[in-house]
């Protein structure tokens, strides 16, 4: 049985980094953030249609990191939450197929980034001044939803130090 770990926050709070950095600690899989690729390539003026394609490419991705996956374990550097408020953002609402997708995915914990490092400008980000409410909102969908997850705040080593902590934690536990 492979146990599935996600990092879900607002941009700029270290999930991508923090991903590869447990990925290979724990020497497994990891599945990258298909919005930030297909960004990326074609710009970031993204509209329903474009979100819903890369809700179907974090799936797609998603899907072949299973296979790859080692040691019991997936690390997955985003989700379709993290679509479905990113779209919200984008567009005021999400489209409802993602909204569904995302209800139906299911990890054994969601790793929430907290806001507390500091905000890092590229070319893809926008979203600066929306980073709390990008937070609580995940946050609200994820207590909604009644997902496993947990708060990781603090220093960029004091976040890998707190992830790797929890999934050691996840991988002792027999269920």
């Amino acid at each position: 049985m492979i146990k599935k770990v996600v990092l879900v926050g607002p941009e700029s709070t270290g999930k991508s980094t923090l991903a590869r950095r447990l990925a290979g600690h724990f020497d497994t899989a990891l599945v990258e953030e298909y919005g930030r690729l297909y960004c990326e390539e074609f710009g970031n003026e993204c509209d329903a249609m474009d979100h819903c394609h890369i809700a179907a490419g974090q799936l797609f991705l998603e899907e072949q990191g299973l296979s790859n996956a080692r040691h019991g374990l997936l690390i997955c550097d985003t989700d379709l939450l993290v679509t479905q408020t990113f779209a919200e953002l984008y567009l005021g609402e999400s489209p409802e197929v993602i909204k569904k997708w995302a209800a139906d995915q299911y990890y054994d914990l969601y790793l929430l980034l907290d806001t507390d490092v500091p905000w890092v400008n590229d070319r893809i980000r926008l979203f600066a001044d929306r980073r709390q409410w990008h937070f609580d909102r995940l946050k609200e969908l994820l207590d909604l939803q009644q997902r496993p997850y947990r708060i990781i705040s603090g220093t960029y080593e004091q976040r890998f130090q707190k992830a790797v902590s929890q999934i050691e934690w996840l991988l002792k536990r027999k269920d």
